[in-house]
């Protein structure tokens, strides 16, 4: 067995497999794992509660059986050569490369992929050709007798039938699971933490620990930025008054983000869009200085509960198509309320989404110079057009719940679950996410969509769930900070002549005439829009960094062994 990950559940696994007969030696999850494939095989999957990658090699069966996670927490890499018949797998494409199993050559599709639609993380497909990325809820198979080839298989998936409850009842009951899932998050024999935005998720996650008793001794993690526009300092300390645990903070600077940003690409492999990453860097930087091993953490409610404002967009769309109208008016009135906007204000966004796609891209490119794509130069990349993504929509089922399944399972949650889990890495800190256990998402996806996204509100359930023990001032919050440190201030200050060398750097994998416009547009404004120029600008960085660490692997010089299983 080669595993990396935890089983939350292995005590009780290790109660019902010892009623099954089975002897225990350790109170390790990892023998657990084991004595499950044992005692169920491939169905074992069902059972486990948790985020993993493993391979376990059957000598009975004379096959590998490999699996990832529901939702893609861990990684886990793969080269297959069916000429050779060698299989080779590894937690980065880093290790691949060195092992001699794949040359460090660009995928052109999948680079395609990146640009085009920013889609990376959720395909099988990774930069390096020939590396294939094992889906999330999916295990593989490889037969070894010549002639087999992997077969990868799909384990899980999001439920599609509706329940009928109302609200109060989804919200105990959500609220029910979410204890479970954190209290069995806290089991490990080292320090234990939690990371702390001041948003509502990361809010949860530690006042749940509090209201299990479980606080003493518990430190939290958080990053404050020296601009009040982007800092959360302030609904972090409404949260500190509340629960009695140690805090530790840090405010990203501009000149380490320079010094530690081809560490952190390195780190990463492939690239990334915001600076929201490398704050989430410095955080466990700093849970590593206070040797806090185990860092719980508020990923994927967002995803998953309509955390987003184009969520709210979605589900008015919906209401809107539906006919139903007076729904739709009273939606427009709440979100408005809420936000402190109008209700012109909200029917202009809802209009705007609504037009044909070909007047909504010429407009949206009224205010961009090119679609990010158009800045690449074709003949170096090799590019091909990329496919578009496959929408998950279903007959019955509505926009607003195909964005939500298509976010959590393909799109940008895989994504940040790799950021979590490189930055984590880096430092050896183990990220572990309640909001990702499978029985919640289950519960989430057969609830109907107005308990996501309704009343003028966003995550609704989550909101009514956790009334009574998070500050009300962050139950009520409907602004979103999004973890981002002063990126446009740094572009514009500080980091302006390290950024322009980049571009330079870039400038063969840029379209010629491109090139000079965005670098010279680069140099002559006065300041960069965090959100347009600026994401824009750390995807190249990152892309140009990233590609050169993994071109500039090489493999080992010894001769590797490879050990023949026939």
């Amino acid at each position: 067995l080669v595993f990396n990950g935890e089983i939350y559940n292995h005590v009780e696994l290790r109660r019902e497999l010892s009623c099954k007969g089975h002897v225990f030696h350790s109170t390790s999850d990892t023998e657990v794992l084991l004595c499950a494939y044992a005692q169920w095989g491939e169905d074992c999957l069902e059972r486990l509660n948790g985020m993993f990658a493993f391979a376990i090699w059957d000598e009975g069966r004379r096959r590998l059986f490999a699996a990832r996670d529901r939702f893609g927490e861990k990684p886990f890499y793969y080269v297959w050569n069916e000429h050779l018949q060698r299989f080779a797998f590894a937690s980065e494409i880093k290790s691949l490369i060195r092992l001699g199993v794949c040359e460090p050559e660009i995928d052109d599709s999948a680079l395609a992929a990146y640009v085009d639609f920013e889609e990376l993380d959720g395909s099988e497909s990774t930069l390096i050709a020939g590396v294939r990325r094992l889906a999330a809820a999916s295990s593989l198979l490889l037969d070894w007798p010549s002639g087999a080839t992997p077969k990868v298989k799909r384990y899980w998936s999001l439920p599609v039938e509706r329940v009928d409850m109302d609200l109060a009842t989804a919200a105990q009951r959500y609220a029910e699971l979410f204890e479970d899932s954190v209290r069995i998050r806290l089991r490990a024999d080292v320090p234990v933490g939690s990371s702390l935005s001041g948003g509502l998720d990361s809010t949860a996650v530690v006042c749940q620990i509090h209201q299990l008793g479980a606080a003493a001794g518990q430190n939290t993690f958080s990053a404050r930025m020296d601009e009040a526009r982007l800092d959360e300092g302030r609904y972090i300390d409404l949260v500190l008054a509340r629960v009695a645990v140690g805090a530790h903070s840090v405010t990203p600077q501009a000149e380490a983000f320079r010094k530690e940003f081809d560490q952190m690409c390195w780190f990463m492999e492939e690239p990334f869009p915001a600076t929201s990453m490398y704050a989430q860097f410095r955080v466990m930087a700093l849970a590593a200085e206070h040797q806090t091993t185990v860092i719980l953490d508020g990923q994927g409610a967002d995803e998953m509960l309509g955390g987003y404002g184009h969520y709210v967009r979605h589900r008015q769309e919906d209401l809107l198509v539906r006919g139903r109208l007076s729904e739709l008016r009273l939606e427009r009135r709440a979100y408005a309320n809420l936000r402190g906007g109008t209700q012109l204000t909200s029917l202009r966004r809802l209009a705007f989404e609504l037009l044909p796609d070909g007047i909504m891209e010429r407009l949206q490119r009224r205010n961009q110079s090119k679609r990010f794509a158009d800045w690449w130069n074709p003949c170096w990349l090799g590019l091909q057009p990329a496919k578009e993504p496959v929408s998950q929509h279903r007959p019955g089922h509505s926009r607003l719940d195909a964005a939500l399944r298509w976010d959590s399972t393909e799109g940008p949650l895989q994504a940040l679950l790799r950021y979590g889990d490189r930055n984590s890495m880096a430092w050896s800190r183990e990220l572990r996410q309640p909001f990702l256990d499978h029985r919640l998402a289950e519960l989430v996806f057969s609830l109907p969509d107005q308990f996501k996204v309704g009343a003028g509100m966003t995550k609704r359930v989550l909101r009514e769930a956790m009334r009574d023990i998070i500050p009300e001032q962050i139950a009520n919050r409907h602004d979103k900070l999004g973890y981002q440190a002063p990126l446009g201030s740094w572009f514009s200050g500080s980091l302006r002549e390290w950024v322009s060398g980049g571009l330079e750097q870039a400038r063969d994998m840029l379209d010629q005439r491109m090139a000079t416009d965005v670098i010279d547009r680069f140099r002559a404004i006065d300041t960069v829009d965090d959100w347009a120029d600026g994401r824009a600008l750390v995807r190249i960085l990152s892309l140009v960094s990233g590609l050169r660490a993994l071109q500039q692997c090489k493999p080992v010089s010894r001769q590797v062994e490879m050990v023949d299983v026939g």
